[in-house]
């Protein structure tokens, strides 16, 4: 019990530590979010249930 609550709290921590923690990927092609920033664009997608779809800006090529 012990060894699943380490691997839990691990796994939480590196959940936490990865870019956009919280925030599911899908097919949207950006992230689900019940808010998006106020750069990204957002739309509506079905792999995001009840979430907006938030798609951030471009970045311009050099």
């Amino acid at each position: 019990m012990r060894l699943l609550c380490v691997l839990f709290a691990v796994l939480l921590l590196f959940s936490m530590a990865a870019p956009g923690h919280g925030q599911l990927k899908g097919i949207c092609k950006g992230y689900c979010s019940s808010v998006c920033e106020k750069k990204d664009m957002w739309t509506i997608h079905r792999s995001c249930k009840k979430a907006y779809c938030c798609l951030p800006p471009l970045k311009k090529g050099k």
